[in-house]
């Protein structure tokens, strides 16, 4: 089955997906609810609005499609490889306010999504390592990066340890999802999410900054 390549992503009449962004669509709601180990490849094609023999022609199992779901949402973080060679020039707030921007607006954002890798991170962390390596490994090495980068430009308060920063903002930027839409703090609710992530960055920064 995996030597047939997948048919031409093509719009048929009266659709508003190519299949497989279907496929996807519909197994982030499946998984979201279900979990990867409760969820069966038929209820997804159900979802999607397919047959199960149209499901086939796109992915061998629901493992792969796990995957691909996991794919569609790392095109944000991805974009990281595209300013490095600016970091440099980045000043330390413009570019902890990137991959803060980048990790809620583009893939915190999406709830449905953040249910299916936090019920699979702690049933099945293999399961969910797609995530951790296509996602979060790449944020933190970014801000890894530029907390070395700014310790070899003297930029740092001595003892600041480029690892412990790193954990400390991925830490705030975590918690931060769970006080806003996890336990929905009546205190953040009307407060606009680009002016918070700003001034979350004020605060770390100010912590290493010397």
């Amino acid at each position: 089955m995996n030597d047939v390549p997948a048919p031409p992503e093509e719009v048929e009449e009266g659709e508003s997906l190519p299949t497989r962004e279907k496929i996807i669509h519909a197994a982030l709601e499946v998984f979201a609810d279900k979990g990867l180990h409760g969820a069966t490849v038929v209820e997804i094609a159900k979802v999607a609005g397919i047959t199960g023999g149209a499901l086939y022609r796109y992915f061998d199992s629901k493992e792969e499609i796990f995957r691909a779901v996991v794919d569609d949402h790392t095109s944000t973080i991805q974009a990281l490889d595209m300013v490095r060679e600016l970091m440099p020039e980045l000043e330390p707030k413009t570019a902890l306010k990137f991959i803060a921007r980048g990790m809620f607006l583009f893939v915190y954002s999406d709830w449905d999504f953040i249910r299916m890798v936090i019920g699979e991170s702690v049933k099945n962390p293999e399961a969910a390592s797609p995530f951790l390596d296509k996602v979060l490994n790449p944020s933190r090495d970014f801000v890894r990066e530029c907390v070395e980068l700014w310790r070899e430009k003297g930029l740092l308060r001595e003892g600041v340890d480029p690892v412990l920063a790193t954990s400390a903002f991925m830490g705030m930027m975590g918690y931060l999802l769970v006080e806003k839409d996890i336990f929905k703090y009546a205190e953040l609710e009307d407060v606009e999410l680009t002016d918070l992530l700003d001034k979350y960055v004020a605060m770390f920064l100010e912590g290493i900054i010397e």
